[in-house]
């Protein structure tokens, strides 16, 4: 079976910017697909990959005082790490309404 080429943004914060994002960096080229740095914070991923490994994988290369979200906007998919409860909640009650 054919695999489907996803379409994922990886959206960052770093609570110590200045130790710069050289890991977060490392992990999206890790993943081998195309991509593109969009702004500071913000990249776009192009390949066979998912918004649950790529969220692992870029989020064990950040702090845990970090925040990331990632959306495959190719299968409507989110992941989330270390962002407010109700901010949580707000995305589990509307992503799908």
């Amino acid at each position: 079976m054919p695999s489907t080429m996803s379409n994922i943004f990886v959206a960052f914060e770093m609570l110590r910017p200045e130790r710069g994002d050289e890991k977060i960096r490392e992990a999206i080229e890790a993943f081998g697909c195309s991509w593109a740095r969009i702004n500071k914070n913000v990249f776009y991923l192009h390949g066979d990959v998912d918004a649950q490994t790529v969220g692992n994988k870029v989020w064990n290369a950040m702090n845990m005082d970090d925040k990331l979200v990632v959306i495959d906007s190719t299968k409507n998919d989110a992941r989330w790490y270390n962002i407010k409860p109700e901010i949580s909640q707000f995305l589990i009650s509307n992503w799908h309404a």
